[in-house]
């Protein structure tokens, strides 16, 4: 039988069991029935996660590299290494501290008094970034990205890429070129192998 045909009002049973590695008596039709839904669902469900997880950093990395363009300042591999023409002096987010609270705010608000941007546009309307407003700040509200704003679910995705996939991974190896920037990628041989 498929996973399919299981009755809807069996699925919280499943969740459920999942989470408590046991059965409900409740739930048994039949032992055989539930015995042979389980392992297809623990597997739909663990597939069902694993991709879940890469489209999440999938598409937390085209947050990064194409529509908040961070990759200009921080480098595609977030080792501070930007564009040539970016304002220069941006975090090497490879040894990065900050939990995901505090990479969320940084996004949200920027950096006051430097070049990082804000990507939240009402950042500074009320308090919500560090307890200031522009008027506190003045010269020193950060910038609007050149880019584009992001939505408060893009930052969070964005957090999540780059304590996944960035932060503490140590020097840049070739095969994180070849993952962000595709096999075709010439310049991807220039870095050392992963040990």
């Amino acid at each position: 039988m498929e996973l399919a045909h299981v009755p809807e009002k069996w699925e919280p049973v499943f969740r459920k069991d999942m989470r408590q590695s046991k059965i409900s008596s409740a739930a048994v039709m039949s032992g055989r029935r539930i015995a042979s839904f389980l392992p297809v669902g623990l597997a739909a469900a663990s597939v069902a996660a694993s991709c879940a997880a890469a489209q999440d950093f999938s598409h937390g990395r085209r947050i990064f590299l194409e529509k908040g363009d961070c990759q200009y300042c921080h480098g595609w591999a977030g080792d501070g290494a930007g564009a040539g023409q970016s304002p220069g002096g941006a975090a090497n987010l490879r040894r990065s501290q900050l939990d995901r609270a505090q990479l969320i705010t940084v996004i949200q608000c920027g950096v006051p008094g430097t070049a990082m941007p804000r990507f939240d546009e009402d950042a500074y309307t009320d308090k919500r970034c560090y307890g200031l407003t522009e008027a506190d700040l003045a010269e020193r509200t950060p910038p609007l990205p050149p880019s584009t704003t992001l939505p408060k679910r893009d930052i969070e995705v964005l957090a999540d890429y780059l304590l996944a996939k960035v932060i503490g991974r140590g020097p840049v190896t070739r095969e994180e070129c070849f993952e962000t920037l595709g096999e075709r990628v010439r310049s991807c041989n220039d870095f050392p192998v992963a040990r």
